[in-house]
């Protein structure tokens, strides 16, 4: 049934000529407009800056209309590809990203609205999207580097243990303390340091994003994660030699394994936070 107001009837027209009219209801698309322009100031110039047909596609596919997501998947997410190619022009990069990307804006949680329902309209679909493609590209390979310098520090943890029968029998021996350990100075740590830890190692934030969040020079921000770095690592050696009774001379003579495991245990103990 069309709602005969002209306040709306040439954005209910614009949608319904790309996308099929029975997608959704002319009073939930309405109401989806009305959250996109507000009830204060002039409503007919702010419905026709926005980009009707695609928030209609939008609010389809964030209400599960299997069409539309199915539209939205062929058109909006075929062009990831294109967004991403100048960080890695494979196929399967550029597949992964697409799969990120669908869940991301697609799924959600029960009782919470896709992201995709965020879309306000202010721009084209595909730029919105394409601008969410780069961010979830960067963030894979941030990833990717974060996991293969864990895999270095462990490489070489491992190449200098394995040459050295008394050093590899006491890796074996204190890799559960080292982790009980690192647990235990990570506990101590103020909530703001375990913040930018989680930040910057497990969500592989930008030392800019960060500054800004806190509202900081990114130079404060280097210095206060190389600051708490600092501090965990002090506080895990003092643990290991108070609580442990492992020798100073023997963390020493680990540091590759110390670095290594702190690294890798971070990453498990922030990401379960």
């Amino acid at each position: 049934m069309t709602i005969a107001v002209p306040l709306w009837a040439a954005a209910i027209a614009a949608a319904h000529a790309r996308w099929p009219s029975d997608w959704l209801s002319d009073e939930v698309f309405i109401e989806h407009l009305r959250g996109r322009i507000g009830a204060d100031g002039d409503q007919a110039a702010a419905l026709s800056r926005l980009a009707v047909a695609d928030l209609y596609l939008a609010c389809a596919c964030a209400r599960g209309v299997v069409p539309a997501v199915e539209s939205f998947a062929r058109t909006i997410l075929g062009e990831v590809e294109a967004h991403v190619a100048r960080f890695d022009r494979s196929a399967a990069f550029a597949d992964e990203v697409r799969q990120n990307l669908a869940a991301k804006l697609l799924v959600a949680a029960p009782g919470e609205r896709p992201k995709l329902d965020d879309y306000a309209g202010s721009a084209p679909l595909s730029a919105w999207v394409r601008v969410a493609a780069i961010r979830t590209a960067l963030n894979l390979r941030r990833r990717k580097a974060f996991s293969a310098e864990i895999a270095d520090d462990r490489a070489v943890a491992e190449h200098a243990a394995s040459g050295n029968l008394e050093v590899e029998h006491m890796r074996r021996r204190y890799q559960v303390p080292f982790e009980a350990a690192i647990g235990k100075a990570l506990g101590g740590l103020p909530t703001r340091d375990r913040t930018l830890l989680r930040l910057r190692m497990v969500e592989s934030m930008e030392v800019e994003a960060i500054a800004t969040m806190y509202r900081v020079h990114r130079t404060t921000v280097t210095r206060w994660i190389g600051a708490c770095t600092d501090r965990l690592l002090d506080d895990t050696r003092r643990i290991l030699r108070d609580d442990f009774g492992l020798a100073l001379a023997e963390i020493d003579s680990l540091a590759g394994l110390v670095r290594s495991q702190l690294h890798l245990s971070l990453a498990r103990l922030l990401g379960d936070g």
